[in-house]
């Protein structure tokens, strides 16, 4: 192997891999020096700036603590590289959503929902002519046995809640 040869201007050579995934990868010079590291950051190309593997490209280096490092990497002449063909796989994990306005599964919410706004429905059997307060499918409320005067779950209340009209609860 050649001594450490970094700087000095512009230099060609060819990628020898370059992971698109993690973005960075190493170039073999043409002069046979040692490897010269790159990331992404310094290849000149627009978009998903990648190599290719074995593609040619003329680069400017500078010496690190770890070897040699490219400061820029572009295509022959100065040239946009090709860039690699790959992609890195996608981290987001896309969940399907229901919209509830149509109940489709998809990528939109009822505030976007192509077919435009509903009438109302029942949410337990998906009928127009009621509510779901109203709805004849759903099983009637069992009671506890301490619920007697009608005042509620909890069976709270003075026992005068028919005296007054209402069913509210009073403080005790």
């Amino acid at each position: 192997m050649a001594a450490l040869s970094g700087g000095g201007g512009r230099r060609r050579g060819r990628c020898k891999w370059f992971n698109v995934a993690k973005g960075w990868g190493f170039v073999t010079p043409d002069d046979g020096s040692q490897d010269v590291f790159v990331h992404q950051s310094v290849v000149h190309k627009s978009g998903f700036r990648s190599l290719a593997d074995g593609e040619e490209v003329e680069f400017e280096s500078k010496p690190s603590d770890k070897g040699v490092e490219a400061t820029f990497v572009c295509g022959p002449s100065g040239s946009e590289c090709r860039g690699s063909d790959r992609r890195p796989l996608s981290r987001k994990k896309f969940r399907k959503i229901r919209c509830y306005n149509c109940g489709d599964l998809g990528n939109h919410i009822a505030a976007k929902c192509p077919h435009g706004p509903l009438p109302k429905r029942c949410h337990n059997c998906k009928s127009v002519d009621h509510l779901i307060a109203d709805c004849p499918m759903k099983e009637p409320v069992k009671r506890s046995r301490n619920d007697t005067n009608g005042g509620g779950a909890s069976g709270m209340g003075n026992g005068h809640e028919a005296d007054h009209g209402s069913n509210m609860f009073y403080p005790v």
